[in-house]
């Protein structure tokens, strides 16, 4: 009993493990229909308990009992088992003493006697039914060779009649023949002729045989006399596309030999009209052959198209052949002529070439729907003939290449012209290409017709090549992008004079023709780009994509709009010097309450206006409006605070009034971006926002602490470190020196005096705040402030020119920001800004191709201003950022400075 109650606790067990983890991971309940998975059979498999008691790692928890379980179990079958086999054992032991026994042994002995007896009997009866048998069995043989006979014999009558009919057939129709019937008795004939390849060895069968292929042979012959008649117009008959399919079913060779032999006869006339060695064949007649082909076709796909069938596709191979022969006499024609002549003629090249695109296009355009009617071509492709005969041309396509150079030079000509220089796009223009959207408004027509040539000249190349033609493309339109810049752009810019004329009709005219300048160098630095990416995805292999590089003339366009970016900055900068007299001439002394903003700010305002209402509609980028106004701010930041140094001492009252004009200033700034379309996309700038309170910041606390009364000292400090947050003493000092508290005759004395008490109120400071807000070393806007030397005339810049003409300098402020005080003259309030300096010419490399057609060089030219040498600039995508801008221009323009070239060209103005 003992182990039936282990067993019943073990399989107690088993199925708590079962119900507890005998779920999928779906939640589904683990089916246990099999009987492999009952305790209780004799076909029980633990496998399967096991992996469902121990389905994860956390199930091994409970083996330590499972095994206690097992073990208990297996002892007490164990017991049982060997109480079993003593039983058995004292049963055998007592049988032996049964008289039973020999009872059932003798029984045993009869038993097999009639099991021997009736396998003798049974193997009697077998024999038996196999000699009743025999004889039905060989009918049965019989029956079927006699059926199979009978099939032959009446396989072999239809084949013999079939062959009489289909033979009296051809004897019949010997003139006309109908193959639609032929093509029906030939098929039946070859189909049961396939039934007695195997009875050759029989003398009749293959008799019959060779008459059969002979009479195909005779079937294959007459089909190539009638389509001959056919051709010649000797015989007219309508079932030729039912000969064609019976040479279909004897193979292919058949099929290919009768379209070799039409293709080459058709073709005939062509090959010996047109030879290479002919006059016919020569370039100048390229144009008759092409229409000589032209009306081949024609004649056939009217005469002799519907004799094939439509999946032989006659028309599609019968052009693909005249291009293979056409293609092998064109390649003669032009080796013998480079021979002869040393080089083609590229009058008669083009023109050879322009009629071979025009056939290739012809035939691209008449198979472009092949494929929708032929549904048992394998390749299910359109037929494409573009260079199936104009690649042969490829090795000449250097005389095509160097003749585009001319026809781009005849455009610069043109537009150079007064009557189309200033030309904008849209104006003037009724063709279907006036509406481009993707070329910006105020930009020369010149620069976007230029372009449209660059992409005809390039669609027409990439279509007969992929290699180092393009690559000699690329340099010839390199070099002439070059030459547009210098001679449109450079010619048509205004020189510094206009911009500060006091005839207002010249200033707007000279603004109008820088924006315009700027915005077209914009479309065509972008659209350089665009080319550049577009040549090197066309050539193959693409490491030689490597040798083309737009980069001397896309530097050259970024180059230029800077220059236009200054010239426009040096028209603002010129025409707010007024203010800065006015600021400079009023005597603040006398100033004792604030009411209101000073006269200079509202005459500098008005002023900025004016200019900016007349600049930023102009411009059609809104990066280059914000690039001025930054560039604005910090000029005018930076004046202002020489001004102010200039002033000293500094009153509480004038730095009060100081502060309100700057923050008159500031709000006046932050609505210039309103001015333009598209200002919204600044205004909403976050780093607009951070660069202009940035840029104001420092010069406001600045006036703050300048408000501040000196006395008691020990508060005026604290409030020093609480506004300028530096630990600086000597701009400490500095503050002193602006507020009068200290002259520079007794600086000195009263020095040590003020550092004691600065040390003092430092240590006090420091104390009181946590150590998040402790102060900087120094502060870097009064760091560079430089006030010692502002009472003193600062030497004039060497090279520095009053005149009105263009000096070959910057703006003050070009390469400079409001924290380079220092370094800033302030003789610039009293004197005008001078104009920007004018970039030098950028020659393209003559390794490239760069030498004009008539030999002149790019340099010689006498414009009034040309490109300068700088330094590399890197990617366009240094405008997108006005800091990146601002670097560029500083490194473009701070490094350049040469000697001003008196021989420049004069202003070219409109009509002359």
């Amino acid at each position: 009993m003992a182990i039936y109650s282990i067993k019943d606790d073990l399989i107690n067990s088993v199925n708590e493990r079962k119900n507890q983890f005998g779920q999928n991971g779906n939640g589904n309940i683990i089916s246990n229909g099999s009987s492999t998975s009952d305790i209780y059979s004799a076909n029980y498999d633990p496998l399967i308990d096991i992996f469902e008691l121990f389905d994860d790692p956390t199930a091994l928890v409970d083996i330590n009992q499972l095994m206690k379980y097992s073990n208990g179990y297996e002892s007490q079958l164990h017991d049982e088992i060997e109480t079993k086999r003593e039983e058995y054992k004292n049963i055998l032991m007592n049988s032996d003493n049964d008289p039973n026994i020999d009872e059932m042994d003798g029984e045993v002995l009869k038993l097999l006697d009639s099991f021997h007896n009736m396998k003798g009997l049974a193997e009697v009866t077998g024999n038996t039914i196999n000699s009743m048998t025999a004889n039905i069995k060989s009918l049965d043989y019989s029956k079927k060779n006699l059926t199979f006979t009978m099939t032959t014999l009446k396989r072999l009558q239809m084949l013999v009649t079939a062959y009489d009919r289909l033979e009296k057939q051809l004897e019949k129709q010997k003139q006309v023949k109908d193959y639609l019937e032929i093509k029906q008795l030939l098929s039946a004939v070859l189909e049961l002729n396939k039934y007695f390849q195997d009875f050759k060895s029989i003398d009749e069968i293959n008799k019959l045989n060779k008459l059969i292929s002979s009479l195909k042979n005779q079937i294959i012959n007459d089909i190539f006399n009638d389509f001959e008649l056919e051709f010649n117009e000797e015989l007219v008959n309508s079932t030729l596309i039912d000969a064609c399919n019976i040479l279909g079913t004897f193979g292919t060779a058949y099929k290919e030999q009768l379209e070799t032999w039409y293709i080459n006869t058709i073709l005939k006339d062509v090959k010996q009209i047109f030879r290479a060695s002919e006059e016919a064949g020569s370039l100048d007649n390229l144009s008759r052959r092409f229409i000589y082909f032209q009306n081949i076709l024609s004649n056939f796909e009217t005469k002799h198209l519907h004799i094939f069938p439509k999946n032989w596709g006659m028309s599609l191979k019968l052009s693909e052949k005249f291009c293979l022969y056409t293609k092998d006499d064109l390649k003669e024609v032009l080796n013998k002529e480079s021979r002869i002549k040393n080089s083609v003629d590229v009058n008669i090249l083009l023109n050879s070439l322009s009629q071979t695109l025009d056939f290739e296009v012809f035939l691209n355009k008449k198979y472009k729907y092949y494929k929708d009617f032929d549904d048992q071509l394998k390749n299910d492709e359109t037929p494409n003939f573009t260079k199936s005969i104009s690649d042969v041309f490829e090795p000449y396509l250097n005389i095509w290449v160097d003749y585009q150079a001319n026809t781009i030079e005849k455009k610069l000509a043109e537009f150079i012209n007064p009557s189309r220089m200033f030309q904008k796009t849209g104006e003037g223009i009724t063709d279907e290409d006036s509406k481009r959207p993707e070329e910006s408004v105020n930009v020369l027509e010149s620069a976007a017709e230029l372009f449209r040539i660059y992409r005809q000249i390039l669609s027409q190349l990439s279509k007969l090549t992929t290699g180092k033609a393009l690559i000699r493309l690329s340099k010839i339109l390199s070099k002439y992008l070059i030459q547009y810049q210098h001679k449109v752009l450079d010619s048509i810019l205004p020189d510094s004079k206009s911009l500060i004329s006091v005839n207002l009709k010249s200033q707007q005219e000279g603004i109008d023709i820088i924006c315009l300048v700027l915005n077209t160098a914009d479309y065509c630095s972008q659209t350089v780009l665009q080319l550049e990416e577009k040549i090197k995805s066309l050539i193959e292999p693409k490491e030689l994509s490597e040798q083309v590089e737009f980069e001397n003339p896309n530097n050259g366009f970024l180059q230029l709009i800077i220059y236009c970016i200054n010239l426009l900055f040096y028209k603002i900068e010129n025409d707010i010097q007024i203010s800065w007299r006015e600021l400079s001439n009023f005597n603040w002394k006398l100033l004792n309450e604030v009411t209101g903003e000073s006269r200079y700010m509202g005459s500098l305002k008005s002023i900025i206006k004016e200019d900016c209402l007349m600049i930023f509609k102009k411009i059609s980028k809104i990066i280059y409006i914000r690039n001025l106004i930054d560039k604005l701010v910090e000029m005018l930041l930076k004046n202002i605070i020489i001004n102010i140094v200039k002033l000293e001492p500094i009153s509480v009252i004038m730095a009060e009034q100081f502060k309100l004009d700057l923050q008159e200033l500031k709000t006046f700034i932050n609505i210039l971006p309103t001015w333009t379309e598209g200002g919204d996309k600044i205004l909403s700038s976050s780093s607009f926002k951070t660069s202009i309170n940035t840029k104001f910041k420092n010069i406001d606390n600045l006036m703050k602490i300048l408000m501040v009364s000196s006395k008691p000292m020990d508060t005026f400090i604290n409030s020093y470190f609480s506004i300028i947050g530096d630990s600086s003493f000597a701009n400490f000092m500095k503050v002193l020196q602006l507020k009068g508290v200290l002259k520079l005759e007794v600086l000195e004395k009263d020095k040590f005096k003020y550092m004691d008490m600065f040390k003092l109120q430092l240590g006090s400071f420091e104390e009181m705040n946590s150590d998040d807000n402790q102060l900087k070393e120094s502060n870097e806007y009064l760091e560079k402030l430089n006030i010692t030397n502002t009472t003193t005339t600062v030497k004039k810049t060497h090279g520095h020119t009053k005149s009105g003409s263009r000096s070959i300098y910057l703006p003050s402020t070009v390469g400079t920001n409001t924290s380079n005080i220092s370094n800033v003259s302030v003789e610039l309030v009293n004197n005008p800004p001078s104009p920007p300096e004018p970039p030098l010419p950028i020659l393209p490399d003559s390794s490239n191709g760069s030498a004009s057609p008539d030999g002149s060089s790019i340099g010689k030219s006498s414009a009034n201003f040309g490109f300068f040498n700088s330094p590399k600039i890197e990617s366009y995508s240094f405008l997108n950022t006005k800091d990146n801008l601002e670097k560029n221009i500083a490194k473009t323009f701070s490094d350049n400075k040469s000697t001003f070239n008196e021989n420049f060209r004069k202003f070219f103005k409109r009509g002359e």
